[in-house]
């Protein structure tokens, strides 16, 4: 294969974007990717900026990152701090997340197992989370990383505490939000009283608007499209404790005190005694949060955190920024308010501090307006996943823009479009009855792009896209915005007069004078805070339109359509181009933007990023290339990646670009989106499974009698490369262990794996009848399972790393109490010897789904409830197709999205596996199917943990439905045996005694 396969404009997505991104490419001088192989190993964390106009520079030289000017690059523009983290981090990671409570690891766990959650975290959100653990929970100020980035945020930040993570738009930073959220809260409430200063369960989230603000409700565990129940970001038995989570998300500008001075004395807000005649900050913070104050104390978490700052001294400032600053100051107070009144928390002994500051922004920047001012980063960024890195994982459209053009000017004039449009006042421009509506430059670009995206709305519409590709214009002044508008929606006259706009695709107007319902273009603009303005026209429009009563019903009808832009079935699915000022800066969600025309200056990179992160989000997170990886890839880097499909933008009017502008015409449409959902009339196909949260043996007797053949046996491996006796330092509870004598330690663990071994007894009355394991009876079964575990460990014999593992708690010892346990004699009855621990609900089942899918591998099904099967693969496919056609198959169904996992044990802890098929065969017996391509560790323990612990665990569970007792498992891992190997599981299934027995 040619170096082509290695071009930027052809294929710039690299990474996994569940990996460590391993792979970046070469840039020029203007901070573009070139062609040719990949650089090895991670990008390093820089800061992005501005690409300069190769025409404007007349040197098209490409440098690579090996000659000088690489030095100068990082120099000046990397972050040290942020690559040391990230390598500590990655360290602390690999070696299985020493150092951390029970509940952080378990999450942590959750997090990184592929199968575990309904939606798997990129790997940008899973670094993010983790770095915040690291520095909050692992290390203290003893570490030399954690210590300087703290004194950066005390020098800029009055004395306090703030972790910045830096995440490119469309990342996924509200998820990680849900995340914090999940590991402060389940924490404390199971924390030790030496750790609980350092958890609490009470959150103020900070947003820079509305839109931001709606946004993020979903961070409520009661909001009914919440991020923890649509990601499943908390193990199944632990989300009900999540409900303790008491969070206040609000805007920044409620806390502007009561008569509020004016912006040219907005300094005054940074400490200055301002008299009585004015509300108190500590009277506007106890205003907003109320009740919220209390112990253990407030996380506050920032989104768009660039907006918060103290301002630092300017000699000369411009209304803009004093505007600016201003705002900061409103948000920063209100901060810095908390932490003088102490409701930021206790100061934790061994932290040193309170609860810090957690800021989330895609661009962590100070905001300075000043034009030849260079862009610079919040000293306290302790996490980048930036731009290029997000595009060379795939997770956001690559944004082209011009770098060229025919002109003669020495500039590239679309690349600049304000700077190079005269006259720029296009509102007068358009009452002069002799032009064509805009000015030549302007009219150019503008019909260039339309062209462009009208492309993109005959592919999208040929591929029966729901909703149509989305165009936005951004303006300088609201004048020009709503002269925009005009000239592409159309207007009423004075008179009367309904005039069509001057493009039909997107005019409002229709050639008979008729206003479309709904409108197909929008206007938004921002003149105070969230006080929007909207134009008469599109006030007129949807009075008529939609019989909106007032002009107030009628903002609000704007407000949410433009909060549903490219959603199907919401007001907003029909739009096509929002012209706005500065409300699509930040916070608007939409995933169908395709072209940006930029009609303002841009002379800060903040306000680049910012409005190109408009058109960054992917239309589908799920599209992935088939046939990943390619043998050139395997061949030259030793991979298994899978990638994401790439995804374009087309940018013209502003100067910010990272890839080259290649490429053959607009960008393709989305992947098609399925419906998957529970058919009405088919009720009768439903599939059901028991909701199993863990595994227990049931105990006949109070003596363990060890079976010394079994327990022989060296079951336990040590870990290469651990540490041993240092893991005790962040395990909680049993801290006295350290430093004691070896004989005390031994006790002590042995004392820890008994009491584990205990917690998965059952109590024998409620399956055969024996007096089982309560009160006394439970003292008994611990002093019995404490001999059963010193013999153990004679008969081994144990090591000292073994017993070193052992004191460490987690994995190795939950290994080693199953297996004392499964070399034990626990009585004599008749009745099961495991059974299932089950989560509430027990059952759950195939009725009441209802989701969007962009999989490719798709099937409409015939004996499933669900209408379609969603697959990952070719081989899912083929098994979903002889599932449907199989005679002996009463029903099935695909476990995709439904929620249905199944516990199992591996090195790195307690995971959840989701099979892939489940069918109800004639004779009931319910048959687990799973398609497995390839065989890896995680693969065998699941395996292993299905067949021999969740089947004879369920099949002993009394209060289980007869009918979902009785299962088997196979496995399919070949697409051209697939039929042949189903009949082979199906008649495995039928002669199998599965009767289960009935409890005594």
């Amino acid at each position: 294969m040619s170096n082509s396969k290695w071009d930027p404009s052809i294929d710039p997505v690299l990474c996994s974007p569940y990996q460590v991104p391993d792979l970046h490419w070469k840039l020029d001088k203007t901070r573009r990717a070139i062609p040719g192989t990949p650089l090895r190993g991670r990008r390093d964390p820089v800061m992005s900026r501005v690409p300069e106009d190769a025409k404007a520079t007349g040197d098209d030289r490409q440098l690579s990152l090996e000659d000088e000017s690489r030095e100068v690059f990082k120099d000046r523009w990397s972050n040290p701090l942020v690559a040391s983290i990230r390598d500590k981090v990655g360290i602390w990671r690999n070696d299985g997340y020493p150092g951390v409570t029970a509940t952080t690891r378990r999450l942590l766990h959750h997090w990184t197992d592929p199968q575990a959650m309904k939606l798997r975290p990129f790997f940008a959100q899973v670094e993010a989370v983790e770095t915040l653990i690291w520095l909050r929970e692992v290390v203290t100020r003893r570490n030399r990383e954690r210590r300087q980035l703290e004194n950066l945020a005390y020098r800029y930040n009055d004395g306090m505490v703030r972790y910045c993570a830096k995440m490119a738009t469309g990342t996924g930073k509200t998820a990680v939000m849900g995340m914090v959220i999940a590991w402060q809260t389940l924490n404390a409430a199971r924390s030790t009283r030496r750790r609980n200063v350092m958890f609490t369960h009470r959150f103020a989230v900070f947003a820079p608007g509305h839109t931001v603000r709606e946004r993020l409700a979903v961070l409520q565990p009661s909001d009914l499209d919440n991020v923890y129940d649509e990601m499943g970001i908390v193990p199944r038995d632990l989300r009900r404790r999540l409900n303790t989570a008491k969070i206040e998300i609000v805007n920044f500008q409620a806390f502007t005190q009561k008569e509020l001075i004016d912006d040219a004395r907005a300094r005054g807000l940074l400490g200055k005694n301002r008299g009585e005649d004015v509300e108190s900050w500590e009277a506007a913070v106890r205003r907003v949060l109320g009740d919220l104050i209390g112990p253990p104390g407030i996380c506050v978490i920032n989104d768009e955190a660039h907006h918060c700052y103290l301002p630092p001294p300017r000699k000369k400032s411009s209304a803009e920024q004093k505007r600016e600053d201003g705002r900061a100051s409103v948000w920063f107070n209100a901060i810095r308010t908390l932490r003088n009144m102490g409701a930021l928390g206790k100061v934790d002994i061994r932290s040193g501090q309170a609860h810090p500051v957690l800021d989330f922004s895609a661009t962590p920047l100070w905001i300075n307006t000043a034009s030849k001012a260079e862009p610079e980063q919040f000293q306290w960024v302790a996490s980048d996943f930036g731009l290029m890195d997000a595009i060379e994982s795939g997770l956001v459209k690559v944004p082209r823009l011009p770098i060229d053009d025919d002109s003669t000017g020495d500039e590239t004039a679309w690349r600049k479009l304000y700077a190079n449009t005269a006259p720029k006042n296009l509102a007068a421009y358009r009452k002069n009855p002799n032009t064509s509506g805009l000015p030549d430059q302007l009219h150019s670009a503008l019909n260039a792009v339309v062209s462009d995206w009208k492309r993109s709305l005959t592919i999208w519409t040929e591929g029966e896209q729901p909703t149509p590709p989305v165009l936005i214009l951004v303006a300088n002044s609201i004048q020009n915005a709503v002269a925009l508008y005009r000239h592409l929606a159309g207007w009423q006259a004075p008179d009367g007069v309904v005039h069509p706009g001057a493009v039909p695709e997107l005019s409002n107007v229709n050639v008979f004078g008729q206003w479309y319902d709904p409108p197909r273009t929008l206007v938004v603009h921002s003149k105070v805070a969230d006080d929007d303005s909207i134009p008469n026209d599109l006030k007129s429009l949807l009075a008529k339109t939609s019989g909106t009563a007032t002009k107030k019903q009628a903002e609000e009808a704007v407000r949410e359509m433009l909060n549903t832009v490219g959603k199907n079935g919401k007001p907003g699915a029909k739009v096509r181009c929002v012209v706005s000022v500065s409300m699509l800066t930040e916070g608007w969600d939409a995933r169908t933007v395709t072209h940006i025309v930029g009609f303002r200056a841009f002379s800060t990179q903040l306000l680049c990023e910012q409005v190109t992160g408009r058109a960054l989000r992917r239309t589908s997170y799920d599209a992935f290339r088939d046939g990943e990886p390619s043998e050139e890839s395997r061949r030259r880097f030793g991979d298994n990646r899978i990638r994401l499909e790439t995804e374009y933008a087309e940018v013209v009017g502003i100067p910010f670009e990272f890839m080259p502008g290649g490429g053959n015409g607009p960008p393709g449409p989305p992947k098609p989106r399925t419906r998957v959902r529970s058919e009405p009339d088919r009720k009768n196909l439903r599939v059901g499974w028991p909701q199993v949260l863990e595994y227990a043996h049931v105990a006949g007797t109070r003596n363990f009698h060890l079976d010394e053949r079994k327990a022989a046996r060296r079951l336990l491996e040590p870990v290469e490369g651990k540490p041993t006796i240092t893991l005790l330092a962040g395990v909680t509870g049993d801290t006295n262990i350290i430093g004691v004598g070896q004989g005390d330690r031994r006790r002590s663990t042995l004392t820890r794996l008994a009491g584990e071994m205990v917690r998965r007894i059952d109590d024998g009355e409620s399956t055969n009848g024996v007096a089982g394991a309560r009160g006394k009876g439970r003292i008994a079964l611990f002093r019995s399972a404490f001999a059963a575990a010193r013999r153990w460990s004679t008969i081994q014999p144990l090591q000292e790393d073994d017993w070193a593992y052992l004191a460490a708690g987690g994995v190795y010892l939950q290994k080693a109490a199953e297996h004392i346990l499964e070399a034990c004699d626990l009585g004599e009855g008749t009745g099961p010897s495991r059974r299932a621990r089950l989560d509430r609900p027990v059952l759950s089942d195939t009725s009441g789904i209802d989701f969007e899918t962009t999989l490719s591998h798709i099937r409409e099904t015939a004996k499933s409830e669900l209408s379609h099967a969603a697959c990952h693969s070719h081989l899912e496919l083929r098994t979903a197709e002889e599932l449907d056609a199989h005679p002996q198959v009463v029903r099935w169904v695909r476990n995709f999205q439904l929620g249905w996992t199944i516990p199992y044990l591996d090195e790195q802890g307690w995971r959840r596996y989701e099979p892939d098929f489940v069918a109800v065969l004639d004779g009931g017996v319910n048959l687990i199917v799973e398609c497995k391509g390839v065989w890896d560790t995680k693969a065998e323990a699941a395996q292993k943990w299905t067949r021999h612990h969740w089947i004879p665990c369920v099949e002993g569970t009394a209060e289980l439905p007869d009918d979902l007792r009785n299962w088997h498992y196979g496995v399919i891992d070949e697409p051209g045996a697939v039929k042949h190997r189903l009949e082979q599981l199906i008649r495995e299934a039928a002669s199998t005694d599965r009767k289960v027995m009935a409890a005594v």
